[in-house]
């Protein structure tokens, strides 16, 4: 009896190890693809023929099994695709976020080495995340920063025809040099391979603005100023040449930069603004219009700051200035002030 046990156990190991033996010799490895051999590619559709990154695409043919490579022939950005969404008839991709705008082909390669190009239009508009200065007369050079702006073919003033001269480009800067133009205030119409954008960003023509302070006191201010020493430097600038050097006295507390004894007429102007750079630390100045009207800023060290506000709210009822005043507040510092301007 014990022998007769024996046999059987004997024999169905026999039988599960050749059951393991038949299963494993017909499986194969795979990462889940079709396994369909590679073939002479042929294409019969893509869908759609245009598309902005992250778009998924589908490639309809013949013989687009096993395909190994997606190449955008723009600068060769490779797209991702899934294997197992590839078949002899379809592959399945998307368009990389890093595609370069503009038409160009897209190379398949397959297994073999067989390759199929494609054409296509990635769609790049330009962005712009920012831009420096806002301010500007004609030649000022204003650097713009954002996406897709390596084939940027055209700046120009929203509203006209007047392009400004660019000077430099890669895909995330352009750098331009800003035209004449009878245009007050306007966005820019930035153009490339793809089509176009209004910056959101809005552009001050300091030359047609209402002037207290420019490269010079202008319409008849002065600097009536005290506590410190003031006047016009090439130190650095927003536009033009110089900006208001204001050196207020570091012994003082309320030293004051005070441009009087002009008058202007800001009937019709929606802005009062101005630029300022602080020096080795922040420091807040207290901004006078005809000694009524005040506002504290605070102006922060090493850089320029942009400073905007709506004359029918912060000067109620004020259709003339003849007085404009930045006082300090405690020990004095070098700040600088450029575009001290009025804007419709």
């Amino acid at each position: 009896m014990k022998n007769i046990f024996s046999k059987i156990n004997s024999l169905v190991g026999f039988l599960v190890l050749g059951s393991v033996l038949i299963v494993a010799s017909c499986q194969k490895d795979t990462d889940g693809s079709p396994g369909i051999a590679p073939g002479t590619p042929v294409a019969e559709a893509l869908a759609p023929d245009s598309a902005g990154g992250g778009v998924v695409l589908t490639l309809t043919g013949s013989g687009l099994g096993d395909m190994r490579s997606i190449v955008f022939e723009k600068n060769n950005v490779p797209a991702l695709f899934y294997s197992t969404l590839n078949t002899a008839t379809a592959i399945v991709f998307r368009v990389p976020d890093t595609a370069y705008g503009g038409p160009q082909n897209i190379i398949f390669t397959n297994s073999a080495g067989a390759t199929l190009t494609v054409p296509f239009k990635v769609l790049a508009y330009p962005t712009v995340t920012e831009a420096f200065p806002t301010d500007f007369e004609a030649g000022t050079v204003v650097t713009i920063t954002g996406s897709n702006l390596d084939d940027v073919s055209k700046v120009v003033v929203a509203g006209t025809t007047d392009a400004a001269t660019i000077i430099s480009q890669t895909r995330g800067q352009l750098v331009v040099q800003m035209p004449a133009t009878n245009a007050e205030r306007a966005s820019l119409v930035i153009t490339n391979a793809t089509g176009d954008l209004v910056t959101n960003q809005e552009f001050v023509n300091v030359s047609k603005a209402l002037q207290v302070f420019s490269d010079e006191l202008m319409n008849g201010f002065q600097s009536w100023s005290w506590g410190g020493d003031f006047a016009s430097s090439t130190d650095t600038y927003i536009t033009g040449a110089k900006s208001m050097k204001a050196a207020f006295d570091p012994a003082g507390s309320w030293g004051g930069l005070q441009l009087g004894g002009g008058t202007i007429d800001i009937t019709g102007y929606k802005y009062f603004s101005f630029w300022a750079k602080g020096a080795d630390v922040d420091k807040q100045l207290t901004l006078h219009i005809n000694w009524g009207p005040a506002k504290d800023y605070t102006i922060p060290a090493g850089k320029w700051v942009y400073f905007k506000e709506e004359t029918a709210i912060f000067l109620p009822g004020i259709t003339s200035v003849n007085n404009v005043t930045f006082q300090i507040h405690d020990a004095g510092k070098t700040i600088y002030l450029d575009n001290i301007i009025f804007v419709k």
